[in-house]
């Protein structure tokens, strides 16, 4: 059993795997490979990909050219964006600005509506040429999106060299291929929701990915409650929904979306959508209280 430590998306990526005697290296290689491609290719940190170089000419005429593949992720960001009802927004990353690392509104309401001009993935024309935003100042991030997408092209790519038992994780992302060479599974802990680095329960991930979205660690205090850092494009202020969701699902990017998508509705319309969904979740409440088929008993 091979196991490294790479970084990908600004977080330490894990990938333990099983191959036969000469081929593990190599395979490590093609996964870090694909890890900095897609990196390269998408991240708004890397000044060279598609997403900054949208964010650069936002305002202006030029349409940035998408390859089938940055369509493919486009399409589904839009998909999501009309799933959740337009408020999962990439768009809304300027928003953060308006708060203090410790989860505090540092803005001014008008500062506030300033900068909700500047929002909305509806603002993001996409067309046969390619994509453009059409006011200067805009900014996207598709990081929550690209990195579990990363991390399936990552394990198709390990299914194509024969590779049948691995786990790649990186930061709230996972996905595994069969189970552990001994048979065991794979288990992943979701953490206590005050933040202890014990896990709150355990989660069998077999063939499968594994997202969980919120962050109740980085909780944002506003008008005496406690919300997750999911900001609404609508007004600006925190969404009353769930802290933090966790699926399981055939992919990472299916789970992430199911993750993504309920985290942002009000709570209890959250949880039953999650339920209708049919998929293994667990979500944490705002009152931290845990719910779903994956919460501990």
């Amino acid at each position: 059993m091979l196991k490294t430590r790479l970084q990908a998306f600004g977080s330490s990526c894990q990938v333990t795997l099983h191959a036969g005697a000469g081929d593990g290296e190599e395979l490590l290689d093609l996964v870090a490979a694909e890890l900095e491609r897609i990196e390269s290719k998408f991240s708004s940190h890397s000044p060279e990909s598609v997403v900054s170089s949208i964010n650069r000419t936002a305002g202006t005429e030029y349409v940035n050219p998408l390859d089938a593949e940055a369509r493919s992720l486009f399409q589904f960001v839009s998909a999501l964006w009309s799933e959740s009802k337009h408020l999962f927004d990439p768009t809304t990353r300027l928003l953060e600005n308006c708060y203090s690392p410790e989860g505090r509104l540092q803005a001014t309401p008008s500062q506030v509506a300033g900068l909700l001009k500047l929002v909305g993935w509806g603002k993001v024309e996409i067309t046969d040429a390619g994509a453009r935003m059409l006011q200067e100042g805009m900014l996207i991030d598709l990081d929550s999106c690209i990195r579990p997408y990363a991390m399936d092209c990552v394990r198709k790519i390990l299914l194509a060299n024969d590779v049948r038992h691995a786990c790649v994780e990186m930061d709230r992302d996972a996905v595994t291929i069969g189970k552990q060479p001994d048979g065991s599974n794979w288990l992943f802990g979701i953490r206590h929701p005050y933040g202890h680095r014990t896990a709150i329960t355990r989660v069998k991930l077999n063939n499968r990915g594994f997202a969980s979205r919120g962050d109740f660690e980085r909780r944002i205090s506003f008008e005496g409650e406690t919300y997750s850092r999911g900001l609404s494009p609508i007004d600006g202020y925190p969404v009353p929904g769930l802290l933090n969701v966790s699926v399981v699902a055939d992919s990472c990017l299916a789970a992430c979306s199911a993750a993504s998508v309920a985290r942002l509705r009000t709570e209890q319309a959250g949880i039953n959508w999650l339920e209708k969904l049919g998929l293994p979740w667990m979500a944490i409440g705002r009152d931290l209280q845990c719910h779903g088929p994956l919460a501990p008993e």
